[in-house]
């Protein structure tokens, strides 16, 4: 297993785009787990239900701690990683 933080860092924050982008990529992986989770407010979500994203709905500056579940855990993780880095390709 795999815990990291990431942060939402496009202007626009974690919304129905980033989300679906999120979604895509749990999906490709083979991990039993993936989860989102937003340490303040306690709010968690599985990565592979849009429903559970987009109550995840977030500012930019919003720190998530990821957990990863898998064998290939830590490739996951850190395709996430890059992509909450790369602000989900949104334009600024």
């Amino acid at each position: 297993m795999v815990k990291c933080s990431v942060t939402v860092i496009n202007s626009k924050g974690f919304h129905l785009r980033p989300a679906s982008k999120l979604l895509q990529l749990a999906t490709e992986s083979q991990a039993e787990r993936i989860e989102l989770r937003h340490p303040q407010s306690g709010r968690q979500a599985d990565c592979r239900n849009m429903m559970a994203l987009m109550m995840m709905s977030s500012p930019q500056g919003t720190v998530f701690e990821l957990e990863v579940d898998a064998d290939d855990a830590q490739q996951t993780a850190d395709a996430i990683a890059a992509l909450f880095a790369r602000g989900f390709d949104d334009e600024s």
